[in-house]
């Protein structure tokens, strides 16, 4: 009797050299793609939604859109996988299956040769991992329950080493911070947020400023703008190292801050593929742009809203935000953009607002980071470009908190 570990290893390896015929599994499925038709990147089947959510929010960014990750369980990802081609890379729940061992090789039997494929599960015997990836073809194995840190250093490689190169998707985290009405403190969320990620976590953060008219984030930071942001959106053929370099201003070793302070009679052309090359310029130099889109969404705003991989809503304790979180949360969001939006509650404690308990019951939804009400504290330092987050206390715990929910660090309060 042949070997089966064997013959698996085999059914995931690539064929030594072309079928002259479309390739066909003894199952009954559809034939192979012709040759010249291009696989899919990436599926993944996960069988709980906390998995699903943090694979989202992991590759987001590192898989085009259409290649979803699926909530279903082993039974109906066979059945899927069997009538489609297979894409290059799968991933795969094993969790439930009482014999593993025999699920994976009947997963062989609805997959391609060449495909990728990896599996997490429930089983943690390390015994299991061993004879998965090295007898039985399967490239990695994680167990449950899934960390971002497991999933960023053992699925991360592999799926994005076989991205399509050409979605414009390599670089340093993209992030844009809203808010749901004017006064709700976006500007000071976005400037503490990429201080306290530059600063205390050590990341080379950029802070871009949504509103070309206002300065704002510069003026958050006590530097002065420039007018080199309004010519790289109007030129987007000139955007280059070198002109990114002279348009900085730089608040420390660390972090940048790239701004604009145009007359308010100026109206700036740009294209909305201007503003994403712009964005992937700023990518491809930073382990992280912050880029605060603003409450008003002007048009780089909206561009910048559209084109982050993750979305910041910062929101007040009132009415008014509740209603207008939905409205943002209906925008269209780009490819390589997370389904998962972070939300901010700032101003929490504030005379006349909302219980944060009443706003999460009214929404259906929680807040991933609570700043407190501090009126005494936050405007004045404000004022004097420093960082709220600098002083130990409750606000500076909100930042660290957000920080460490957007994957930027383990966000101590004490760091």
């Amino acid at each position: 009797m042949p070997d089966s570990s064997l013959e698996l290893s085999t059914r995931f390896a690539p064929p030594s050299a072309p079928a002259a015929e479309p390739y066909t599994t003894s199952l009954t499925r559809p034939v192979t793609a012709p040759r010249g038709v291009k696989r899919d990147k990436f599926i993944g089947f996960i069988r709980d939604e906390e998995s699903a959510n943090l694979l989202h929010e992991t590759l987001a960014g590192y898989v085009p859109n259409t290649n979803q990750v699926h909530v279903v369980d082993f039974r109906s990802a066979l059945a899927i996988l069997a009538a489609m081609t297979t894409p290059e890379i799968v991933l795969v729940d094993l969790t439930g299956e009482g014999q593993p061992l025999n699920a994976i090789m009947e997963l062989a039997e609805v997959v391609e040769p060449g495909t990728v494929v990896l599996t997490i599960g429930d089983n943690q015997n390390l015994n299991f991992y061993r004879t998965v990836t090295k007898g039985m073809g399967i490239k990695d194995y994680l167990p449950k329950p899934l960390t971002r840190s497991a999933v960023e250093q053992h699925f991360l490689p592999t799926i994005a080493n076989m991205a399509d190169t050409s979605a414009s998707l390599r670089g340093g985290r993209s992030l844009a911070v809203a808010g749901t009405r004017g006064g709700v403190g976006t500007s000071t969320l976005a400037a503490n947020l990429a201080w306290y990620v530059s600063n205390e976590l050590h990341r080379h953060t950029l802070l871009l400023d949504g509103e070309l008219s206002t300065g704002t984030a510069a003026m958050h930071l006590d530097i002065p703008a420039s007018n080199g942001l309004a010519m790289a959106l109007e030129m987007p053929e000139r955007i280059d190292q070198l002109l990114i370099e002279r348009s900085m201003q730089q608040a420390s070793d660390r972090l940048h801050v790239l701004a604009g302070l145009e007359g308010f009679d100026r109206n700036i052309n740009f294209t909305s593929e201007g503003a994403a090359n712009l964005l992937q310029a700023l990518r491809s130099r930073y382990n992280y742009v912050v880029a605060d889109a603003g409450s008003r969404l002007e048009p780089f705003g909206r561009e910048l809203l559209f084109n982050a991989q993750q979305r910041v809503i910062v929101m007040d304790p009132s009415m008014i935000s509740i209603r207008n979180l939905g409205r943002l949360m209906t925008l269209p969001g780009g490819s390589g953009q997370s389904t998962r939006i972070f939300l901010v509650l700032n101003k929490a404690g504030a005379p006349g607002g909302l219980a944060q308990s009443y706003m999460e019951q009214t929404m259906g939804l929680r807040f991933d980071a609570v700043l407190p009400d501090l009126p005494r504290i936050v405007p004045r330092t404000t004022q004097l470009g420093n960082q709220a987050a600098a002083l130990r206390g409750p606000f500076r715990n909100g930042i660290a908190a957000l920080a460490t929910a957007l994957g930027a660090g383990n966000g101590a309060a004490g760091a």
